[in-house]
């Protein structure tokens, strides 16, 4: 298991280092999904780590949501930030962290895994847990995840804290199978134009608006 950091923002050091690899493994915790301009749930917890993962550092902001360093990443066009369903995670780093974050360099590994990996079902074979045991050989413990994100982190039980730990820590292996798959498979274009989508989709989530393309 990699050492795990609590804090309230990133140190330089680790900064430093991300954009000296130019990628990021990122995830949330949240109260609930409702995480957008309108929605009534918070996000509480952010985890980061470098492609090597044997540091991770789960973030949990103060009651400002003020995290200068991991901004600063971000909203770097040069680091790729990798996600497991960023339509979300996107959505709610943008609302509530300070400075103003913009995420523009962004690797979904749920987009990527259904476009790419259509042997899967589509009843969980997309999520992080089944991309984790193909690719790793791991199988996360997900009795913990719906636990209280938003008590302040010095109340996680270790077992929560490992959890949150394990959504990032193989992010960077996901990330290169599944970028080698679309690239075989000639349909890497397309994703990425399913990055530049996300924005929109985030957009009509917001509005409320969904099955746009339904008959």
């Amino acid at each position: 298991m990699p050492k795990i950091h609590t804090c309230r923002d990133i140190p330089e050091d680790l900064v430093e280092s991300l954009k000296k690899d130019r990628i990021a493994m990122v995830d949330c915790e949240f109260t609930g999904l409702d995480v957008g301009k309108k929605g009534t749930d918070r996000l509480c917890l952010i985890q980061i780590c470098d492609k090597e993962s044997k540091e991770i550092y789960l973030v949990q902001p103060d009651k400002n949501f003020e995290t200068p360093n991991l901004v600063k990443v971000l909203n770097d066009p040069n680091i790729q930030i990798v996600i497991h369903f960023a339509r979300k995670d996107k959505s709610a780093m943008e609302n509530f962290l300070k400075p103003k974050c913009s995420i523009s360099n962004l690797f979904d590994t749920k987009v990527a895994s259904r476009i790419v990996r259509k042997y899967a079902s589509d009843h969980g074979g997309h999520g992080l847990a089944a991309l984790v045991n193909e690719f790793a050989g791991v199988r996360l413990d997900k009795k913990v995840a719906s636990s209280d994100w938003a008590k302040d982190v010095s109340e996680y039980s270790q077992k929560e804290k490992e959890y949150a730990a394990g959504d990032v820590q193989h992010l960077f292996l996901i990330r290169t199978k599944l970028q080698a798959m679309l690239k075989r498979e000639k349909k890497y274009d397309i994703f990425m134009k399913c990055m530049e989508f996300i924005d929109a989709r985030i957009e009509l989530d917001n509005l409320g608006i969904d099955k746009i393309f339904d008959h």
